[in-house]
């Protein structure tokens, strides 16, 4: 008697513990549901952004990619006449079979400066059409004027107002003096600021994404200009960027993120190695699949 009573207690006790246990998970997932519902009410409660800031981004974005295509046809040009004085020098050889060495040397100088001259002349073609960057700083900052008031009203803090001003005035004296490496590295500088504006809205894709492309366009601007410690040191934010867009996105694609991970261990491991080429090539890699985020 004893014993049966002894063995109804203990599955009382078992039943008890699977009640509990079963309430307690209910109660985990119905957290978890509440987190992701309050989340997703909290970004249905934000409204779109405003036309001027999307205008603001777009401006920007073009400048950069301007200034970077004019600069990739620039070292096009540099790779493919590299190649040029070695097949000359060797038909030179040939032609000068038999004459004055000095002669021979005079000729191959005079040769040298020619082609010297003609790089330069090539390159000064390929330059930043001035006029249209002026045309697009004085509308970038005709849309701020138009957006400023909205952003303090929309939740934007005063230091993030007098920051991305600052910024602006600093690309537009860049623009006006028509110097090309300030304005890329005063672009760039402009558009880190978007992430943060585009965060008071209403989005699909994580702002987050905004600071990946700034970190990436900024690791590629040191890298160009020798500035490797400073490169190699960017690569750690713009990996936590990732993670914080990762972790904000309502319905990932699982696939298109394991690239992501994949794109960005190769461009840090260019980046590392010191290779602005490879580094280059990886880094556009790595924004091509970036910019599918939806």
């Amino acid at each position: 008697m004893q014993k049966l009573n002894h063995k109804r207690l203990i599955a009382i006790l078992t039943i008890i513990l699977l009640i509990l246990s079963s309430t307690s998970c209910s109660r985990m997932l119905g957290q978890n549901d509440s987190k992701q519902q309050g989340q997703n009410e909290q970004q249905q409660e934000k409204k779109d952004p405003p036309s001027a800031l999307i205008q603001m981004e777009k401006e920007t974005d073009s400048m950069i990619q301007q200034i970077q295509k004019i600069r990739d046809q620039r070292a096009q040009m540099i790779r493919q006449q590299s190649g040029m004085p070695q097949r000359q020098g060797d038909e030179n050889k040939s032609q000068q079979k038999g004459q004055n060495s000095n002669q021979a040397g005079q000729k191959q100088e005079q040769q040298k400066q020619n082609k010297n001259q003609d790089q330069v002349a090539q390159q000064a073609h390929i330059t930043i059409n001035w006029e249209d960057f002026e045309k697009k700083i004085k509308a970038l900052n005709e849309f701020w004027n138009s957006y400023e008031s909205q952003a303090k009203k929309d939740g934007a803090s005063n230091r993030l107002i007098s920051q991305f001003e600052k910024q602006l005035n600093t690309l537009t004296s860049t623009v006006m003096a028509h110097n090309e490496e300030e304005t890329l590295a005063a672009a760039n500088g402009l558009y880190q600021y978007y992430s943060q504006f585009f965060n008071l809205y209403r989005h699909k894709a994580p702002p987050e994404i905004k600071e990946i492309k700034y970190y990436l366009q900024e690791i590629l601007i040191n890298a160009e200009a020798g500035k490797w410690e400073d490169a190699v040191t960017l690569l750690a934010n713009m990996e936590k960027a990732w993670q914080t867009a990762k972790s904000r996105m309502q319905k990932p694609d699982h696939e298109l993120n394991a690239r992501i991970d994949h794109a960005m261990q190769d461009f840090s491991q260019a980046v590392q190695q010191k290779d602005f080429q490879l580094a280059k090539i990886k880094g556009e890699i790595l924004l091509k699949n970036v910019e599918k985020v939806k």
